[in-house]
């Protein structure tokens, strides 16, 4: 994830000595000024996406993001969620699913509204605190994050869509057994390994970097140097947990919950039945049916005197193959598992009791009840804590909503002060260190775009209005005011000219490494005998356990050609170290386990559905002439 932090680590280190020493500032991106308005950050065909459409998706894409990953460093965060990268991946996504929707309407494609339906229906966070479905919870959820029913179910319609495309596209891979088995082998095969580490800590005193060699860095690179705009914030957070502060729920509200849930703690009243048949079909003649009937009649007159003698009967005359060699015998069964007419004269039934013929579409039954099974109901002090959390949980989100309608309202009308909120909802001003348009440092509050554009409007730094309320992270409402304020500002030469040097320093130290080390690698490889190279020790890697090896030097390890030995390869890493790695055994498995097959063809059906899926995305993009705008993705560069 953090890929561009670590491949630019050098930099970064000079950036954040100037922030600690000089200016108390948070991240690289801090440096950069923005660029103008555009209004379109790309165009697929005639119709545009807008700057706006491609904010709230990147605003969507970065919350979701922050809520997976959590543990993560929090500047680290911004830098990899804030970056060209991680935007473009966005825009991509968004242009993707216009293309498929595009494709899904050509083709004729729809969603029924049985299918809209029922996906909804699956969102639990629907369900009131009866258990049912609620139609003005779904409308009050939805306003909190600013959809409307038509929206939310136009995006779940358009999700069906999509996800029907995936399928019809990417569910026909077919990998031949001799690639899988291919697969299996190599990640089985073991290889001895040592390494050559070429390091640029060995170059550094071999290089001068000079003060004008540092001054024409900074004058060829001048925005890495400039301070943006800054500002110092109060601001106001509203939490479902907060809100959690003024729920309570009565023993009496559980109590009467309970009560009125009570089918929900009970399990069904059981029957065990036995029944002779016979069998009668409703379209027989009446010659058929009055035979039929007055055979039950007989059968029931016997077991009138004898009713012992029910399971010989059964075995005897019942014609349900079934239960017949069973003595009639049918098991437990609850209401609803039969038909209606056998259903209503069994559970009018004492164990025991044998009832008249009763006539349904199979024949006529003799019935007789062999046990009862009353309804069990779980006690209320065994559901409590359960009730509780759900009751609590659903009260906390009404009243958050509600609180959060008061704190939008709040912050609009008393727009020149936090504290009217704050005291009328119980919640505490906070102050921020320094931030910028491009993030607010450590606090992942801070960062989010929407919240950074209207700290920095004109409204907010000239008339110290309050922003609006905004939802920075999903069910968490913020609100700012700027208390102080800081125009942009150049970072003299002087500041920073032994940090360039340093950094330049270790720059060429790299290169001549990676020069070295690509200089050596194809004397080895030529054949020649170089003495005095200090190896490691060898090692056995496999490409599921690497054991210490370099991601990227495992890759050249197993891509290289063993063919002969010892066989030699090289990468220079993100440490700035060039490593030659050399291969002198190559142990290849005997045999493969069924497991091993099914798994790796598994991963393989995956890789090339995702393939397919791509190529199929790619020849939309292709007919549909999709132009980006490189300056709207990346207005700070």
């Amino acid at each position: 994830m953090f890929d561009l932090v670590t491949k630019n680590r050098l930099l970064v280190y000079i950036v954040l000595g100037l922030i600690i020493l000089t200016f108390a500032f948070f991240g690289v991106d801090s440096y950069f000024q923005g660029a103008g308005q555009v209004n379109e950050v790309a165009t697929i065909g005639d119709a545009p996406v807008t700057v706006q459409e491609f904010g709230q998706s990147l605003r969507q894409a970065q919350d979701l993001v922050r809520q997976q990953a959590q543990q993560q460093n929090a500047q680290q965060m911004n830098a990899y969620l804030n970056s060209p990268e991680f935007r473009r991946a966005v825009l991509d996504d968004l242009i993707q699913r216009r293309l498929l929707l595009g494709y899904a309407g050509m083709a004729g494609m729809s969603v029924s509204v049985d299918e809209l339906r029922n996906e909804i229906m699956g969102v639990q966070a629907f369900y009131g605190e009866d258990g049912v479905f609620s139609v003005e919870r779904y409308e009050q959820l939805l306003r909190a994050q600013n959809m409307t029913p038509a929206g939310f179910e136009s995006q779940i319609e358009q999700d069906i869509l999509l996800s029907r495309i995936r399928e019809s596209v990417a569910g026909s891979a077919f990998i031949p057994e001799s690639v899988v088995d291919r697969l299996v082998r190599l990640r089985g095969q073991e290889r001895e390994v040592s390494q050559l580490l070429i390091s640029p800590v060995d170059f550094r005193d071999k290089i001068e970097v000079t003060e004008e060699d540092a001054r024409k860095y900074f004058e060829e690179n001048a925005s890495l140097f400039r301070i943006p705009e800054r500002a110092k914030i109060e601001y106001l957070v509203l939490t479902p947990e907060i809100a959690a502060a003024t729920v309570e729920v009565s023993e009496d509200e559980l109590k009467r919950v309970y009560e009125e849930r009570i089918s929900e703690f009970q399990s069904a009243e059981e029957r065990r039945a036995s029944h002779i048949l016979i069998a009668v079909g409703a379209d027989a003649s009446e010659e058929d049916q009055a035979a039929a009937k007055a055979k039950a009649d007989e059968l029931y007159q016997e077991l009138q005197a004898s009713p012992e003698q029910f399971g010989e009967l059964a075995r005897t005359h019942s014609q349900d193959p079934g239960s017949a060699e069973q003595g009639g015998d049918l098991g437990y069964f609850q209401r609803g598992f039969m038909v209606a007419e056998f259903e209503n004269a069994a559970f009018s039934l004492k164990p025991g009791e044998i009832s008249a013929p009763v006539r349904t579409q199979y024949g006529y039954h003799i019935i007789r009840i062999d046990e009862v099974k009353p309804i069990e109901t779980t006690p209320f002090a065994k559901v409590r804590d359960q009730l509780l959390k759900e009751l609590r949980e659903n009260r906390v989100q009404d009243a958050y909503l509600q609180a959060a309608q008061t704190f939008s309202d709040m912050v609009y009308t008393e727009y020149d002060s936090l504290k009217p909120t704050a005291e009328s909802l119980g919640l505490t001003v906070q102050a921020s260190d320094w931030i910028s348009p491009s993030g607010g440092g450590m606090n992942p509050l801070l960062n989010n775009p929407e919240l950074l554009e209207a700290v920095f409007s004109g409204e907010s730094l000239e008339e110290k209005r309050n922003t609006q309320a905004i939802e920075v992270q999903p069910n968490t409402m913020l609100s700012a005011r700027v208390v102080e304020h800081a125009p942009p500002a150049d970072v003299p030469f002087e500041d920073v000219s032994r940090d360039i040097i340093d950094f330049l320093n270790t720059e060429r130290a790299v290169e001549m490494a990676k020069q070295e080390g690509e200089a050596t690698l194809e004397k080895l490889t030529s054949g020649d005998r170089l003495e005095n190279l200090k190896w490691s020790k060898p090692g056995i890697v496999t490409l599921q356990q690497r054991q210490g090896l370099h991601p990227e030097g495992v890759r050249a390890v197993f891509s290289a050609n063993a063919k002969e030995l010892p066989a030699y390869t090289g990468v220079s890493v993100d440490d700035g170290r060039y490593v030659i790695y050399r291969i002198s055994t190559v142990r290849d498995v005997e045999s493969v386990s069924p497991d091993d097959v099914q798994t790796a063809s598994r991963q393989l059906s995956q890789m090339v559905e995702q393939e397919q899926f791509n190529a199929f995305v790619g020849r939309l993009r292709e007919r549909s002439d999709v132009k980006v705008n490189e300056a709207a993705i990346n207005p700070d560069q």
